[in-house]
């Protein structure tokens, strides 16, 4: 399993440079190996996906599905369909399976590996401003997943503390009681507000409490661009806490 877990990392790295190695750790502690669906010649990766476990909340009940990262294909196979074969394989254990496509290019490619568009998202950005507000409340990981179900209608997918956990290493939530509740990360002088839930007249300050100069921040929205690509799911589904 070490050969196999240096060769998917090796893998990995070349398909998304840029990641801090701490980040990377962390990545694979959760993943591998249980998580891990590959393609391989004898310990190779030709062709490697995370499968990782990301309920939905809906009206009936909670539904398991799986959350699909790091599908990366080896450049001296591609354009053999390994990666689709792939997909289809990981739909075919029966569980509702959802992604973000990595650029908005890739949306065609996964629409023709039969999967659909889902989660209508709006992104926002702008500049951090000073004001009068409460103090911020930080939430644990648990605190987190409890409080946003009270502002998202079903269905959502709701990460497990340990997914969250993996956001958790670079950034934190927090709350604002009765207003909003927000997942963030923070990338230099920008705080990425991965999920705002709530009234966004709040951003701008939370952002200056958290010490940052600017912010982005993206929201479930019916009328805003697919976030995501699914097979079994709802196509509004609510899915905003991604690893990008």
């Amino acid at each position: 399993m070490n050969n196999l877990y240096m060769a998917c990392r090796a893998l990995y790295e070349s398909a998304f440079p840029g990641s801090p190695k701490a980040w990377d750790d962390a990545l694979f502690r959760h993943v591998m190996p249980e998580h891990l669906r590959v393609i391989r010649e004898g310990e190779k990766p030709l062709s490697m996906l995370f499968s990782i476990p990301y309920p939905i909340q809906t009206e009936q009940g909670c539904l398991e599905a799986r959350y699909l990262y790091a599908v990366a294909t080896d450049p001296a196979y591609r354009g053999r369909g390994l990666a689709k074969q792939l997909l289809r394989e990981v739909a075919k254990e029966g569980y509702p399976v959802f992604l973000r496509p990595s650029s908005e290019g890739l949306f065609s490619f996964y629409q023709k590996a039969g999967f659909s568009p889902i989660s209508p998202m709006r992104t926002e950005v702008g500049a951090a401003a000073h004001g009068d507000v409460a103090v911020l409340s930080h939430l644990s990981t648990e605190e987190y997943l409890r409080a946003r179900a009270v502002f998202l209608p079903k269905p959502f997918a709701e990460p497990t503390p340990a997914f969250l956990s993996l956001g958790f290493s670079l950034g934190g939530a927090v709350m604002l009681e009765n207003e909003f509740v927000a997942f963030y990360e923070r990338r230099g002088d920008l705080v990425w507000f991965k999920e705002w839930l709530g009234n966004c007249e709040f951003a701008p300050r939370a952002a200056a409490f958290l010490g940052a100069a600017q912010y982005k921040l993206r929201t479930p929205d019916a009328g805003g661009k697919p976030f995501g690509v699914g097979i079994g799911v709802p196509q509004a589904l609510a899915f905003s806490i991604a690893l990008d």
